[in-house]
């Protein structure tokens, strides 16, 4: 009954870290063999995929957050951008491939040198005691709107940037974005989410008022006693064995080289498989983008078209 129920381990890096080297394994042994891989599991990123033609990425790596993200930006590009990260060094690829993103968005609406972009480092309390609070408050504007972006996975950088900003934004008209692990935290209070109107692209959306979900709730129930938790295994581990196996038996190996004749109905989330060139993998580019509105429910917001 556990492993049913097994929920999506957090986005922590050494966890990352650890999913990548078992992969490396697996798809070591399954490519001279033709084998086709899937791995469930977030990873740091999408470097697996590279020369690994048979390995499918059921969640979307953080590269394809960021595009998304960066995107979304770019709709306030009149507003003051503000970057928050924990890249103390300025070592941290991903935090440099992301500015680019956010400037080459901010590029195609305004003039390059009329983007208001500041980057805020962050450190824990204990670094300035009371003083945190202040050193982002001289990052925003009063006379404009805030647009805040929390580029981390790290649990304390997201969980007292929230509070931080939560304090401010009696002061300062704010919105914030997160990386799809901010949805993941469980350590966290939701007042911070709901009451910041927080937007974070998620890699699942349940609509419990569907009949097949409904169904699945049901059958889970009267066999564990008990209701899978949203970010469970037991949800991610059905679409992907209803995926497979049905692409398989109507589509036969075509599937595993054009995935996207196939788009079956799913529970938990859809999967958009793409991938850069024919001798490489396929990663899932699908995200929802989810708010956790101010009226304290969970809505699925409109898709950003390409």
């Amino acid at each position: 009954m556990t492993s049913s129920a097994t929920p999506i381990p957090s986005a922590g890096s050494a966890g990352k870290s650890v999913y990548s080297y078992n992969l490396a394994i697996m798809t070591a042994y399954a490519k001279p063999l033709g084998i086709p891989v899937v791995s469930p599991v977030p990873l740091f990123n999408n470097s697996p995929l590279n020369g690994n033609p048979n390995l499918f990425m059921a969640n979307a790596s953080l590269e394809v957050a960021q595009t998304l993200l960066s995107r979304k930006a770019g709709e306030y590009f009149d507003n003051n951008i503000v970057l928050i990260h924990s890249d103390s060094a300025g070592v941290d690829q991903d935090v440099k491939n992301f500015k680019e993103k956010i400037f080459a968005e901010m590029s195609n609406r305004i003039p390059y040198e009329e983007i208001r972009f500041k980057e805020f480092l962050f450190y824990n309390r204990s670094a300035f005691d009371n003083d945190s609070v202040n050193r982002l408050s001289h990052a925003l504007s009063k006379e404009m709107d805030n647009t805040i972006i929390i580029a981390s996975e790290e649990a304390p950088v997201i969980s007292e940037t929230l509070q931080e900003i939560h304090g401010l934004s009696k002061r300062f008209p704010v919105r914030v974005f997160g990386y799809p692990s901010l949805r993941m935290l469980d350590n966290l209070e939701p007042k911070y989410l709901f009451e910041l109107d927080i937007l974070v692209y998620s890699p699942y959306w349940i609509d419990y008022s569907r009949k097949d979900v409904r169904e699945f709730n049901n059958d889970f129930r009267h066999k564990f006693l008990t209701e899978p938790p949203e970010m469970s295994y037991a949800w991610l581990g059905y679409d992907i064995a209803y995926y497979f196996l049905s692409g398989l038996a109507i589509h036969g190996n075509d599937f595993l080289v054009h995935p996207e004749i196939h788009n079956p109905d799913l529970l938990h989330t859809q999967f958009d498989f793409q991938r850069k060139s024919m001798s490489d993998g396929f990663e899932n580019q699908k995200l929802y983008p989810v708010k956790f509105s101010k009226d304290y429910e969970v809505v699925l917001m409109p898709e950003i078209m390409p």
